[in-house]
């Protein structure tokens, strides 16, 4: 057994047990929220809902489920691809590291891009529509990884990053719309356990993509086997979306209410120290995440030729270990907030996360073997696990719900450009990798200090 699928086995195992003391720990909070509630409400596998009449129960039931198959099978099909994105590019297309980074900034500039209308267009045309364009464009996408042409793959990171924009808003948004119109109570308790079943869920479709990926390559000799298994995935979502979901839109009108509100979002945006703050924050972190997406690859393959190992190594393993560490990362905080969240608890894990993180970056620059240097990426992932919740919380309670698409957007600016510059400007050799990683460091240690002087002490609506 290889040192990576001992540290995958040694993350993997108190991620099991988070993952039950999440779910046991949100039901119980269910149970006890509604307690005043007891005689109109029913008790089902620790969980309560709403009982109108004895098949409520059942419908329920039958809706999370189904849901949650098409959004695990939809979020495989991201993490299959994500495994071997860069290998594939790299080894088997024969891509140089410029040309290899500037598809990568493509892909998260359009997924920037996108997420600034993708509600729009979900309203206009319906949530169902836009779940089913998800799958069919991201299978195009998946498709172009086949040719080795530039163009082909440059319009294939652009589809991939509209799909991604796609998947981490329109899934959800359809079904909490379709959770209302099926009337299974007012008080979200049941809507509450599938927030917490999807991000289990999330973790650990994440972590067996990564395995699966894996095997595939090996089955089949090719780095193009994930992105075929991420066609079928998107086949089959695609026949339970047309087959079993209902459409539902959004309220007529909110797309020109967000649009008359933009100008005074930007406004409060500039205004505002410690929001300014917070997405100069946002843009570090989430600008180093995406440095560390495109390099760790080729910081572990320069470590294996310094050790004259040729061989390319388990990416899929890796990937699932480095996935499985950002899902424990996440529910350390979790289990950080569990009695409260606060923002200052938020604020102070942002720093956190980033002092952490900086040390990380550092670590892979200073240590040259290659187990060594993946642990080091395994401790940013956590890190990452950590920050995600974190900043929602913290951008849920700054800024109003109607407004928040349309700020989130505009925070996204400067992270679209940071990404730009440090993507487009790379470099064959380590030492282009490595400045990348200082100046991520810099950047990260500078937040904190910003956040440390400057972090928002109580919400504000914008």
């Amino acid at each position: 057994m290889d040192h990576y699928t001992i540290t995958l086995i040694i993350v993997t195992i108190p991620l099991i047990f988070a993952s039950y003391w999440h779910h046991r720990h949100v039901t119980s909070k269910v149970v006890r929220g509604s307690a005043d509630e007891a005689n109109r409400l029913d008790m089902i596998d620790d969980e309560i809902h709403d009982i109108d009449h004895e098949s409520t129960g059942d419908r329920y039931y039958n809706f999370r489920n189904q849901f949650l198959w098409v959004y695990g099978l939809a979020m495989g099909a991201e993490w299959l691809q994500a495994s071997y994105l860069y290998s594939c590019l790299k080894n088997t297309h024969k891509l140089s590291e410029p040309v290899i980074a500037t598809l990568f900034a493509t892909g998260f500039v359009s997924a920037g891009i996108g997420a600034m209308f993708v509600e729009s267009l979900a309203d206009k045309y319906g949530k169902r529509f836009m779940c089913q364009c998800y799958c069919v464009v991201y299978s195009v996408s998946c498709v172009t990884m086949l040719s080795g042409n530039i163009l082909l793959l440059l319009a294939g990171r652009v589809l991939a990053g509209l799909c991604t924009a796609l998947l981490y808003s329109v899934f959800e948004s359809w079904m909490t719309a379709e959770y209302k119109r099926q009337g299974f109570g007012d008080r979200g308790t049941a809507l509450s356990t599938i927030h917490s079943m999807m991000a289990v869920t999330d973790g650990f479709v994440a972590v067996g993509s990564g395995i699966v990926a894996q095997a595939a390559v090996n089955a089949l000799g090719s780095h193009t086997a994930p992105f075929l298994l991420s066609v079928v995935c998107l086949s089959l979502a695609l026949m339970v979306i047309t087959r079993s979901w209902a459409e539902n839109c959004g309220t007529p009108g909110r797309s020109l209410m967000a649009e008359t509100s933009g100008k005074a979002s930007a406004i409060s945006l500039l205004k505002d120290p410690s929001l300014f703050i917070v997405t100069l924050t946002m843009c570090f972190f989430e600008g180093s995440i995406c440095v560390v997406l495109y390099c760790w690859p080729q910081a572990i393959m320069s470590a294996r030729a310094h050790e004259r190992i040729w061989e390319n190594p388990p990416f899929g393993t890796m990937f699932a270990t480095l996935m499985g560490a950002m899902s424990l990362g996440s529910f350390m905080f979790l289990y950080a907030s569990r009695e409260a969240n606060s923002i200052q608890l938020s604020s102070r894990t942002i720093q956190l996360a980033s002092s952490i993180s900086t040390s990380a970056l550092l670590l892979t620059i200073l240590l040259r073997d290659e187990l060594s240097r993946f642990w080091a990426f395994c401790l940013f992932e956590i890190c990452v696990g950590l920050y995600y919740p974190s900043m929602a919380y913290l951008r849920g309670r700054l800024l109003e719900e109607e407004r928040r698409g349309r700020v989130y957007g505009l925070m996204r600016v400067p992270l679209n450009v940071f990404t730009v510059m440090c993507l487009t400007t790379v470099n064959e050799g380590d030492e282009s990798r490595e400045n990348r990683f200082i100046v991520c460091s810099s950047l990260l240690l500078l937040g904190v200090l910003l956040m440390s002087r400057y972090a928002p002490k109580q919400s504000r609506s914008y």
